[in-house]
C-alpha cells in the first residue's frame, strides 16, 4: 500500500503542482516579453505612420513648388509652419520637428531657441548627439530609429528617455521626425501586467480545483487497478487454457499490443513466446495493421489475407492472418489466427518471382548491340608479336585487330597468344599477321543481344567486329561481355552483392545499373519495376556494405536502426543520387561508448557507399553527421520540435525526415518512431497547414512552364529540371498519406491507397500516376544516356532532345501541377 500511495503522489500529485510552477513560470519568462515587444512593435508602427503623413504633407507643397505655384522658400515656410501646428496623442501634446542636413534646426515648437542654431555638437543630457544621430541613419537608409533624452513634451525641467522615428525629404535636405515617450510605454505595460497577474491567478484558482478533483478520482482509480488487474490476469489464464493446444497459430492484441501469443506462433517466429508479448502485429508480419483492422468492422466477422513473416528467424515465410474483433472483459481485442501457406502455393509464389526474373532478362536479351560496343584496339600486320602483346597489356585488352593499308584482315586474342606462342615456343619477334584468325567475323550494330550469342556459338569466336549501315567499322563486342549481362537478373545480382567482400566489387555491380535500366525502357518496362530494381539493388549494396563495417568494428553494443529518407525511403531512386540516412539507437544503453561506436560505423558506411558510386549528401544529412545518429528518444524531440512549432523554414529543412525506411537492424525501433510520429501529428492543424503550403507555394513549375512554352518562339536551348516538376507531385501525396496516416513511403503505393480511400477521386489519381511515370521515364532515359557516355548523371534534360509530343506533354503535366497546389489550398485552408 505504501508503494502505491508513493506511485500515486509522484505520478499524480507532483506533476500536477509541477504543472501550475510550469504555468506561472511561462507567463513570465515567455508571454508577458511577448506582449512587452508587441507594445513597442506597436509604438514604433505609430510613430513611423505619423511620420509618414507628415511627410506627405510636406510632398504637397513641394509639389505646389514644382508646379510653380508658390516659390520655393514660401512652400518652405508653410510647410514647416503646418508640420509646426500638428499635435497628436491623448493630451495633444506630441509634435513634430524638422532639421537640415548641416545639420540646423528648421522646425520646433517647444525649442525655439533652437532654430537656426547648428546642431552638431548638441548633445542630450547622457551625451548623445542626437541630431548627428539622425542624419547618419537617414543617410544610410533614409528613415530609421534613434534613442536618447529629452524634455517631457512642453515641461524643459523634466528630462526622459525617448524614441524617434526620422526620415530623409531629400529635394529640401529635410530630416523629419517624431518620437514616444518611453515611460508612456512602460505604463502601458504595467497595466497589462496588472490585467494579466488578476487573469493568472483566477486561471490557477480553476486549475487548481480540476487538478483536486483529478486526483481524488486518480486516487479511486489506483485503489481499483489491483483488483481489475489481478481479473485481467485470470481470464488471459482461462483464454490461454483454450488456445494453447490449437494446431494453428493464435494471437491476442488489445489495444494494438499482443497480450497472448500460443506456442504455435511462436514456433513460427522462431523465438519463446514471451520474447513476443508486447509487441505490435505490424512488427511480426509485412501489413499495415491500422488498415487491417478497419475491415473487421463487425464482431465475430473474419478478414483473412497473405503476408510474410517480418521478424524473427524465420522471415520471409509466407502465412495466412485471419483477424476478427471480439468483445473481451469490457476491453475491444483482435483474434489473429496464423496458418502456414502450403507447399503448392510457396510454389506459386516461387513461380511468380522466377517469371519476373526471366522477364527482365529476356527484355535484355532483345535489345540493339549498339548500346554495348566497345573501342577497337588496332595494331599493323608487320608488327611483331612481342609489339602487339604490350600494346594489349598497356591498353589492357584481351583482344587486338590486325590492319593492312588500314583495312582490318585478321584478329588475335589471349587465348591466341597462349596457344599459338606461348604453347609451342614460337618466337615473339614474329610477325603478329602469322598468329591471327582471319578473316574476321562482324555483325551489324542493329543486331540483337540473342543474334550476337548465337553466332558467337555458331562461329566459335571470342568477339566479333561491329559494322553500321554503311559497313563501316564501329566497335567490337566480346562473348564474355554478354554473357555477363545475361547474369544481369535482379536475383543474380542481389546474391552476387550478397558475396562481395570489398568496394571495389559493389562499385563494378553499380556501373552495370546504367545498362540494365537502359535495356528496360527502350523495351516499354513499368517504372514501377525499374525503381523496383533499383532500389532493391541500392539496399542490398547498403546492407552487405553495413554487414562488413560490423564484422570490422565488432557487434553493436545495442539494439539500433539504419534508415533511409528521402527518395531512397521512397524507393524512387534515379541514376543521380546522394545519400540520405540515419541511425536509431535504444535509449537505455545511450553513452558517450555507444554513440562513438554508431558513429564510427556510420562513417564507414557512408564512405563506402560513397565509394561504391553513391554520393555523399552535399547538405549532410548521414549517419556520420552525429545530428542524425541518435537515440530514438532524441529522434522523438526533433520530431516534437518539428512538428509543435511549424513554420515553413522548418518544414522545408525537415520534409525529408516523413519519409523513412528501415534497412538493416531492429525495426521496432523504426516502427515506434512511426507510431510516435503520426500520433504526434493528429490534429495538428497548423503543422499540416505549413507542411501543405510548403508544396502549395513552390514557384517552380510556374517558371518551368514559362520556360517550356518559350521552345513554340523556337529557341530549343533551354534546360530543364524534371526534379524540380516532380517535388509538387511527390510532396502533395506526403501530405495526404501523413494526414491519412498511410504507413507506405513509395508514391505510387500512397496515389494508389488515397484513391481507395476515397480521398482522392479515380481520374485525378490516374492523372497523377501517369504524369509521375512519365516524369520518372525521362529523368532515367537521360540519366542513362548521361551514364554511358561516360557524364555525370543529372536531372536536367536538354529541351532539344524531346520530340514535339513530349513538349506538348510536358505542358499538360505542369498546368496540372496548379491544380493539385490549390486543392491543398483548399483542404487545409483552415489550418492555420
Amino acid at each position: 500500500m505504501t508503494n502505491s500511495l508513493n506511485k500515486f503522489f509522484f505520478s499524480i500529485v507532483l506533476p500536477s503542482f509541477l504543472a501550475i510552477a510550469l504555468f506561472i513560470i511561462s507567463i513570465y519568462v515567455l508571454i508577458l516579453p511577448v506582449f512587452e515587444n508587441n507594445i513597442m512593435q506597436a509604438k514604433k508602427e505609430m510613430i513611423s505612420e505619423l511620420t509618414n503623413s507628415a511627410y506627405s504633407l510636406i510632398n504637397e507643397y513641394y509639389q505646389e513648388y514644382q508646379d510653380t505655384a508658390i516659390g520655393l522658400d514660401e512652400a518652405k515656410r508653410m510647410a514647416a509652419s503646418r508640420i509646426e501646428r500638428m499635435r497628436y496623442g491623448d493630451d495633444a501634446k506630441d509634435y513634430f520637428w524638422i532639421i537640415n542636413r548641416q545639420p540646423a534646426m528648421v522646425m520646433h515648437p517647444y525649442r525655439k531657441e533652437l532654430i537656426d542654431s547648428d546642431l552638431s555638437t548638441y548633445t542630450d543630457p547622457r551625451g548623445n548627439k542626437l541630431f548627428v544621430e539622425a542624419i547618419e541613419v537617414t543617410k544610410e537608409n533614409s528613415s530609421g530609429f534613434i534613442d536618447y533624452y529629452w524634455q517631457w513634451k512642453d515641461d524643459p525641467s523634466r528630462i526622459v528617455p525617448k524614441l524617434s522615428y526620422v526620415k530623409s525629404f531629400e529635394p529640401w535636405g529635410w530630416v523629419i521626425g517624431t518620437g514616444v515617450y518611453l515611460e508612456d510605454v512602460r505604463k502601458e505595460i504595467k497595466l497589462l501586467q496588472a490585467k494579466l497577474l488578476r487573469l493568472i491567478l483566477l486561471i490557477i484558482f480553476i486549475i487548481a480545483l480540476i487538478l483536486i478533483y483529478i486526483i481524488r478520482q486518480s486516487h479511486k482509480i489506483e485503489s481499483k487497478r489491483g483488483l481489475v488487474q489481478e481479473q485481467l490476469l485470470l481470464s488471459n489464464q482461462k483464454f490461454q487454457s483454450l488456445v494453447e493446444a490449437s494446431s494453428e497459430g493464435t494471437l491476442m492484441l488489445i489495444d494494438d499490443k499482443i497480450v497472448f501469443a500460443n506456442q504455435k506462433v511462436a514456433s513460427l517466429m522462431g523465438f519463446e513466446a514471451s520474447e513476443i508479448m508486447g509487441k505490435r502485429a505490424d512488427a511480426l508480419f509485412e501489413i499495415n495493421w491500422n488498415e487491417e483492422v478497419q475491415k473487421v468492422i463487425v464482431p465475430n466477422k473474419s478478414s483473412s489475407f497473405e503476408t510474410s513473416i517480418a521478424w524473427g528467424k524465420n522471415t520471409g515465410d509466407g502465412v495466412i492472418l485471419s483477424l476478427s474483433k471480439i468483445d473481451y472483459d469490457d476491453h475491444v481485442a483482435i483474434i489473429v489466427v496464423v496458418k502456414e501457406i502450403s507447399s503448392k502455393q510457396q510454389i506459386e509464389k516461387e513461380t511468380e518471382q522466377l517469371t519476373y526474373e526471366l522477364q527482365t532478362s529476356l527484355l535484355m536479351m532483345n535489345q540493339p548491340i549498339r548500346h554495348f560496343i566497345e573501342p577497337i584496339l588496332k595494331c599493323n600486320h608487320e608488327d611483331t608479336i612481342a609489339d602487339a602483346a604490350q600494346l594489349m597489356t598497356k591498353r589492357n585488352q584481351d583482344v587486338v585487330f590486325v590492319e593492312i593499308n588500314d583495312e582490318l584482315v585478321g584478329v588475335v586474342n589471349d587465348f591466341d597468344l597462349r596457344s599459338r606462342v606461348l604453347a609451342i615456343d614460337c618466337d615473339a619477334k614474329r610477325q603478329i599477321s602469322g598468329i591471327m584468325s582471319s578473316p574476321i567475323i562482324s555483325v551489324r550494330e542493329d543486331a540483337l543481344l540473342y543474334e550476337a550469342i548465337l553466332m558467337f556459338n555458331a562461329m566459335g569466336v571470342s568477339h566479333l567486329l561491329v559494322k553500321d549501315g554503311s559497313g563501316n567499322n564501329v566497335g567490337k563486342i566480346s562473348n564474355d561481355k554478354i554473357l555477363s549481362l545475361q547474369r544481369n537478373s535482379l536475383s543474380y545480382l542481389v546474391k552476387e552483392i550478397e558475396h562481395t567482400e570489398n568496394v571495389k566489387d559493389l562499385l563494378g555491380i553499380v556501373k552495370k545499373l546504367p545498362v540494365l535500366v537502359k535495356a528496360l525502357l527502350d523495351s516499354g518496362a513499368l517504372i514501377q519495376n525499374i525503381t523496383r530494381i533499383v532500389s532493391s539493388l541500392t539496399d542490398a549494396i547498403t546492407k552487405q556494405i553495413i554487414r562488413l563495417a560490423i564484422e570490422e568494428l565488432g557487434e553493436p553494443p545495442c539494439n539500433f536502426a539504419f534508415i533511409v529518407l528521402g527518395s531512397e525511403a521512397r524507393m524512387e531512386q534515379s541514376l543521380a543520387t546522394d545519400q540520405d540516412n540515419a541511425i536509431i539507437y535504444d535509449d537505455k544503453f545511450a553513452s558517450d561508448e555507444v554513440k562513438a561506436y554508431f558513429l564510427s560505423l556510420a562513417e564507414k558506411v557512408n564512405v563506402a557507399l560513397h565509394e561504391s558510386g553513391y554520393k555523399l549528401c552535399k547538405g549532410e544529412i548521414m549517419a556520420r553527421n552525429p545530428k542524425w545518429t541518435q537515440p530514438i528518444g532524441e529522434w522523438k524531440k526533433y520530431f516534437a520540435r518539428w512538428i509543435q512549432q511549424p513554420d515553413p523554414q522548418n518544414i522545408l529543412e525537415t520534409t525529408i525526415f516523413y519519409d523513412i525506411r528501415y534497412i538493416y537492424g531492429n525495426y521496432d525501433l523504426v516502427n515506434e518512431l512511426k507510431d510516435f510520429v503520426y500520433q504526434l501529428a493528429s490534429n495538428r492543424d497548423a503543422f499540416y497547414h505549413h507542411l501543405a503550403q510548403s508544396v502549395a507555394k513552390l514557384k517552380v513549375p510556374l517558371s518551368m512552364f514559362g520556360q517550356i512554352k518559350a521552345m513554340d518562339d523556337n529557341d530549343m536551348h533551354r534546360n530543364i529540371d524534371i526534379k524540380a516538376i516532380l517535388v509538387p507531385i511527390i510532396g502533395f501525396l506526403r501530405v495526404y498519406a501523413l494526414y491519412h496516416k498511410l504507413q507506405v513511403t513509395n508514391s505510387l503505393h500512397r496515389l494508389k491507397q488515397l484513391n481507395e480511400k476515397g480521398v482522392l477521386s479515380k481520374e485525378l489519381a490516374d492523372e497523377l500516376g501517369q504524369s509521375y511515370d512519365y516524369l520518372m521515364m525521362l529523368r532515367f532515359r537521360s540519366q542513362a544516356n548521361q551514364l554511358l557516355s561516360n557524364e555525370s548523371p543529372n536531372n536536367i534534360i536538354d529541351a532539344k532532345m524531346l520530340t514535339d509530343i513530349e513538349v506538348t506533354t510536358l505542358k499538360k503535366i505542369l498546368s496540372g501541377i496548379s491544380t493539385i497546389q490549390s486543392k491543398l489550398n483548399v483542404d487545409f485552408k483552415g489550418a492555420n
